[in-house]
């Protein structure tokens, strides 16, 4: 048996771990520059607030304080990320982190009749110590226990084992094709011409045909859905990614070198930040500008320029440095630029590099001096991110990260909009 641990409203339920006063009220959180909806409570669903609405269009609710509107906190959000998934650790034999909030739990080799109370004993640790409410669907594979999980959430349930045929069946009849993991907007398009308008339409369908008409991602589906375990996940728990990457949508078309340097060295912190949690080390660095491809007066133009390091590196100053001197070579003065973006790639596990064959060696006491260097550099990214974990906040950062006033914008950090105080 395979289950999904889906924490509900994630986003929103880690402020409200922060902040208890948000409990019970509409809350939405924001995307990066302020722009949609991108989390909702429970209550702001009921007020009508769609998943990525304009936040322009919430501004009346926002003015009234019918609504309360968050800026999202991406580094308080990872950190209890990986706090909830150590938790469903403790309680199974293997999980595969699916994403952000969701998680698959391996409950091979455990009696059906304990399950039910393994995935209380799930939910209640993670309100006990997290505040953060969990929803965990179980049945024979993964499709099925999205659809399980899926479907006690409807109901305002906390857990469900969906092993029944009659059961099973009955759910799927419920559920439209588009609900189905991995049916986006194309293929729903595609089956509905077809004649297959829910998930038990496909259920039914002959094997022979779903083959024909989908391919083997398709046949993969309709076997999950029949109780065959054939979708493999297990690229998705490496601790290493090949890369990481960090951007963003400007609020406005700028060219001001200060405000795109200081962007710049904000994503660079935040991709060394992540590199370090996975313990790697990067070979290449890659910054990226971007035009506004709606303002085609000057066209479109999307400059990149990229630096390899001899030696690996994980260490933000080094990084930060490196980011501004590629952006120096691609901004041109006077365009206006919409986004802008870095990428950190050739990623390897932090620890011993063995040097190339063509590599100068240095001085014996250049080595010390570099290892001392190294080590102090070291101890103050782990120090900083220590900190900015504890409070919850990237407070503290280089200078360069620090955004230099500009007109209809603030520093960076916080919302344009009068957000709650945070501890």
């Amino acid at each position: 048996m395979t289950g999904l641990a889906d924490c509900n409203n994630f986003f929103v339920s880690c402020e409200r771990s922060l902040d208890p006063s948000l409990e019970g009220i509409p809350v939405v959180v924001l995307s990066n520059n302020d722009g949609c909806a991108i989390a909702r409570s429970n209550e702001a669903k009921r007020l009508g607030i769609k998943m990525g609405q304009p936040a322009f269009e919430l501004r009346s609710l926002i003015a009234s304080g019918k609504l309360t509107a968050l800026s999202g906190n991406h580094l308080l959000y990872r950190d209890i990320s990986l706090k909830v998934h150590s938790i469903f650790r403790r309680f199974v034999p293997a999980a595969i982190d699916y994403s952000v909030d969701e998680s698959f739990l391996d409950f091979s080799g455990i009696p059906d009749d304990v399950l039910p109370s393994i995935a209380e004993g799930i939910r209640r640790t993670c309100l006990e110590e997290l505040r953060i409410p969990v929803t965990i669907g179980i049945a024979a594979t993964k499709t099925l226990a999205k659809i399980c999980t899926h479907s006690c959430k409807h109901r305002g349930e906390g857990v469900g084992v969906l092993t029944d045929r009659k059961e099973i069946e009955s759910e799927l009849n419920g559920l439209a094709i588009n609900e189905l993991w991995g049916i986006g907007r194309r293929l729903t398009r595609r089956l509905t011409s077809e004649g297959v308008y829910s998930i038990g339409d496909f259920y039914r369908r002959p094997l022979i045909w779903v083959r024909s008409t989908l391919g083997v991602n398709g046949e993969r589906s309709w076997r999950e859905l029949h109780g065959e375990s054939c979708i493999e996940l297990n690229h998705v728990d490496r601790a290493i990614q090949n890369s990481v990457s960090e951007s963003r949508t400007f609020p406005f078309d700028t060219d001001s070198y200060d405000y795109i340097r200081a962007r710049i060295a904000i994503y660079t912190a935040d991709c060394a930040r992540k590199l370090r949690a996975m313990n790697g080390l990067t070979r290449q660095l890659t910054v990226y500008l971007a035009s506004n491809r709606f303002h085609t007066e000057n066209g479109y133009y999307a400059p990149s320029a990229g630096m390899r390091f001899e030696r690996p590196t994980s260490d933000t100053t080094l990084l930060v440095s490196t980011a501004i001197e590629c952006l120096r070579g691609i901004i041109t003065p006077g365009l206006g630029y919409k986004r802008a973006g870095v990428i950190l790639s050739d990623i390897i596990p932090a620890g011993p590099v063995t040097p190339s064959l063509f590599d100068e060696l240095p001085d014996p006491a250049d080595i010390r001096r570099a290892g001392t260097d190294r080590k102090r550099a070291e101890a103050l990214d782990k120090a900083i991110d220590r900190i900015n974990r504890d409070i919850g906040a990237p407070r503290l950062r280089l200078a360069s990260q620090l955004t230099p006033g500009h007109p209809g914008h603030n520093d960076g950090y916080s919302s344009s909009f009068q957000a709650p105080s945070r501890r």
